[in-house]
């Protein structure tokens, strides 16, 4: 029960971890990215040659793993806590026995 414990709590420290990624990605990304779609909706002319940085490819890669190591990591944790409930509810049946017999 120990073992199952400290993996949900390094389970809740690397969603943690994913959270604080994802501020920092979505923060870049506000100040760097820029879509030759929004140039085209407000029919203003794209600059030739935007710098690739621009595109913020790297932080769009970043926020779509967290995506998916998070959703794991929640349904993994889920698993944890059901088998961590079962066991502490079985616990609590065992020791109401014993007290009344």
């Amino acid at each position: 029960m120990k073992k199952l414990t400290i993996a949900s709590l390094l389970i809740m420290c690397l969603l943690a971890v994913c959270t604080f990624d994802d501020l920092l990605s979505l923060h870049d990304i506000k100040a760097d990215y820029v879509s030759a779609s929004v140039f085209r909706y407000l029919d203003i002319p794209i600059p030739e040659g935007l710098p690739p940085w621009t595109a913020t490819s790297l932080e769009w890669a970043s926020i779509t793993v967290s995506f998916i190591l998070r959703s794991v990591l929640i349904a993994a944790n889920l698993v944890i806590l059901s088998i961590l409930y079962r066991k502490v509810r079985k616990l609590s049946d065992l020791e109401r026995k014993q007290v009344l017999p």
